[in-house]
């Protein structure tokens, strides 16, 4: 099992919050619905990757799905673009190791591919790569092969933002209590510095 690794989310789409903590699991994206607009792009020498190799690697990277995790859960930035302003979770989980591709990403800037350096792996290592410029979101990935929809985890903890209402607050809580009285709730500001 990896560490704790955190998603953040809103909450105005409640069904998707509930749907985590009560199936364990958490939905997977085609990169190109990821938000960084260089997602997929790489490097490599005109010449030096011939048609073959790039359709193959544009269908490979078509065929992966990606979760989004981090390993942080006090950045100020992380919790304003992704939980609605402070108002919605970052859901801390662990992913099973065993069953799937878990990688951190490397902000060294996009891959470079050459031929000899061609593997099933290719696509992976492309989309393990981003612009220095997201290293505060300490973002790791989980990668699995299309036709999977979602990925299973253990929820370990829900950590409510600063901005929550004191009635959402207790919706949340005595909701995850009812579903998975093992899930540990914390408030953000006990975590958070300011």
């Amino acid at each position: 099992m990896t560490d704790i690794l955190y998603k953040y989310r809103s909450l105005d789409n409640f069904k998707n919050f509930v749907d985590i903590i009560l199936k364990n699991r958490l939905y997977v994206s085609k990169y190109k619905d990821l938000n960084d607009p260089m997602e997929g792009q790489y490097y490599y020498r005109t010449g030096e990757l011939d048609r073959i190799i790039r359709d193959r690697l544009a269908e490979e990277k078509g065929n992966l799905r990606i979760c989004s995790l981090y390993r942080i859960n006090d950045n100020e930035l992380m919790w304003s673009h992704y939980s609605n302003g402070q108002r919605g979770v970052a859901i801390g989980v662990r992913i099973d190791e065993a069953h799937y591709t878990v990688r951190p990403i490397q902000y060294n800037g996009l891959a470079s591919i050459r031929n000899q350096n061609f593997t099933d792996q290719t696509a992976i290592e492309i989309l393990s790569h981003k612009l220095e410029v997201w290293n505060y979101e300490q973002e790791e990935r989980v990668f699995v092969q299309n036709g999977h929809f979602y990925i299973d985890v253990q929820v370990e903890q829900i950590i409510t933002g600063r901005a929550m209402s004191n009635p959402d607050f207790g919706f949340v809580r005595d909701l995850v209590e009812k579903i998975n009285p093992s899930i540990r709730i914390i408030k953000a500001d006990t975590i958070m510095n300011g």
